[in-house]
């Protein structure tokens, strides 16, 4: 039996995970314009790999391991492919490397065959089901797992993860197992008492250990109560990516401007983000804003087009012009205390430019009056949300008072320091100061 599919619609993560839970026995064939790799799995577990990258060769793996010469793997390898013998074999029979030597560079070269994988964001998947495979796998299941989450940890793109556990962003991780794996380099043991958005938030090694745990069956979670809407509007996503901007649009091209311009005023009405507002999940929030900023793109195409220019704008410009207008918006909506719609917008200014400061500030001020005022949202949210923001912007005062509040709601001594290093970045800050009087007054009752 064989499937065929792209890696943009399950990731290759994902894929190992559906490989391990079924102990699927066959071969994966995956490939990208480039390179082309296949896999022979036996009940789950890999058995070999083939690749067709160069430097996947064992004579280079021995060269990055200090092991030969540059000339003595041109050589041996000139040798191999004159004979039609393995390399390991005739460097072997050179007297230049020893058996163990070879052993090493073999598993590592399995190991730079199979992690390689994980980096790749797109490509094409054809996954053949076979009854039997000869070949025993020469690492043992727990072997292979540990392989896999080593993989995700280290190579695969940040994107990919959040892709992967987005879905599952109201779910809490559920414990599959007692006793939690030591290989990842990150104490997780705690997974279980935090929802996925709120690990999202924390950086990137708790998410990347929450999905090395989900793709090898240490844990598992709930699908969305809104899976079929995110299905349909990735759907959607992926069809406008490869359409011509008069189909996303839906019109043809010689229609009147006027007719432009209400087929749009319709598309964007019936795909506003706003429309599924009463759909709660952050997956749900992201999807219809992609949808959203890609029809907006189409439109600003296509005008374009008809006038003439080339369809394309220099990278930056529509994003910063369509920021600032979305910025307006987002400041009304605080300023109506529609802390929802404010927060969304913020993001969204944050996504068309995270460059910023201003829209970092807003959208972080944001979250703790939406969580003080409201009750929605957690400090453990917002305070990633400062850290992150304080690592691209340091000199950011605001970040730190905020910080500050958060710290003081919820009755930490740590709120004094903020404020002060509010006023270390600028001695003029008037919150800072007037939270620190606040502070030393209560201290001496």
């Amino acid at each position: 039996m064989e499937n065929v599919f792209k890696l943009e619609d399950m990731t290759f993560p994902l894929l190992m995970k559906d490989t391990i839970e079924s102990r699927f026995t066959g071969i994966i064939f995956v490939s990208t314009h480039q390179w082309k790799k296949g896999l022979i799995f036996r009940d789950g577990v890999l058995c070999a790999i083939q690749s067709n990258r160069t430097d996947e060769l064992l004579g280079h793996i021995l060269v990055s391991m200090g092991t030969i010469t540059e000339e003595e793997n041109t050589r041996s390898l000139e040798r191999s492919r004159l004979e039609r013998r393995k390399q390991g074999i005739i460097l072997l029979e050179m007297g230049i490397v020893q058996p163990k030597e070879i052993t090493h560079a073999i598993k590592k070269q399995f190991e730079d065959r199979f992690g390689d994988i994980f980096s790749w964001e797109s490509g094409i998947v054809r996954k053949v089901s076979k009854e039997k495979i000869d070949k025993v796998p020469d690492i043992t299941r727990s072997e292979f797992t540990s392989l896999v989450r080593k993989a995700v940890m280290e190579l695969t793109p940040f994107s990919i993860v959040i892709d992967a556990l987005s879905p599952y962003a109201d779910a809490v991780p559920k414990k599959l197992v007692e006793n939690m794996p030591k290989d990842m380099g990150v104490i997780i043991e705690n997974v279980d008492q935090y929802k996925v958005s709120e690990l999202l938030l924390l950086g990137q090694d708790p998410p990347r250990a929450l999905l090395c745990l989900y793709c090898t069956g240490v844990v598992s979670f709930e699908e969305s109560k809104h899976k079929a809407l995110i299905d349909k509007l990735r759907q959607i996503l992926r069809n406008m990516k490869d359409q011509d901007p008069f189909d996303t649009l839906g019109v043809d091209r010689t229609i009147s401007d006027g007719g432009l311009k209400r087929a749009y005023i319709k598309i964007v009405k019936s795909n506003h983000p706003d429309t599924y507002s009463y759909a709660d999940d952050p997956e749900v929030r992201r999807l219809a804003t992609d949808i959203f900023m890609g029809i907006q793109k189409a439109y600003t195409t296509v005008l374009r087009i008809r006038e003439g220019k080339p369809p394309e704008e220099p990278k930056g410009i529509d994003d910063n012009l369509q920021a600032e207008l979305i910025y307006s918006q987002a400041t009304e909506a605080l300023r109506e205390k529609d802390y929802r719609r404010a927060l969304d917008m913020f993001k969204l200014c944050v996504k068309l430019n995270p460059n910023e400061r201003v829209f970092v500030e807003s959208y972080v001020n944001t979250m703790y009056l939406s969580w003080q005022n409201t009750g929605r949202g957690n400090p453990l949210e917002i305070k990633s949300a400062i850290r992150e923001g304080a690592k691209k912007f340091p000199a950011s005062d605001f970040l730190y008072v905020v910080l500050g509040w958060v710290l003081k709601k919820e009755g930490s001594r740590r709120a004094e320091e903020a404020f002060m290093k509010a006023l270390e970045i600028n001695r003029n800050n008037v919150d800072a100061q007037r939270e620190l009087r606040l502070l030393h007054m209560r201290a001496k009752r």
